[in-house]
């Protein structure tokens, strides 16, 4: 009995221990959302293709332009002090973490719209 009893606290044990061992595993989990290492969004001036498109998209679907209208002025790489782009509105909480993204300047030749975007383009807002 003495020896059945130690036997099952060791499956408990080993049990236990081994739930413990896969859980730490999934925290060193890489996570699988792409990213754009540092250097390259530092160096790269040019805004990849799709967050000038969303940028474009924002801009007609809030103004009555074709974006046959629009020019890409300027894109410059920047990091955001927050995940509101440093654009909190009053009231809004925002992540507290650095944000890369893009500082984009759009014109139709008589007004320029300057938005701020994450690296992706799917966090975006206008600065003017």
């Amino acid at each position: 009995m003495r020896k059945f009893c130690l036997y099952c606290c060791l499956i408990i044990l080993i049990s236990v221990w081994g739930c413990q061992s896969s859980n730490n595993a999934n925290v060193t989990q890489p996570t699988s959302e792409p990213t754009i290492p540092q250097e390259t969004m530092n160096n790269n001036t040019e805004a990849p293709q799709a967050v000038i498109d969303a940028v474009f998209n924002d801009i007609t679907k809030n103004n009555t332009i074709s974006s046959d209208n629009l020019q890409l002025a300027q894109t410059e790489a920047k990091t955001w002090s927050d995940g509101c782009l440093g654009l909190a509105q009053p009231d809004e909480f925002c992540t507290q973490a650095l944000v890369e993204g893009w500082r984009i300047t759009i014109t139709d030749g008589q007004t320029t719209w300057v938005y701020r975007t994450d690296q992706t383009g799917r966090n975006l807002r206008i600065e003017s």
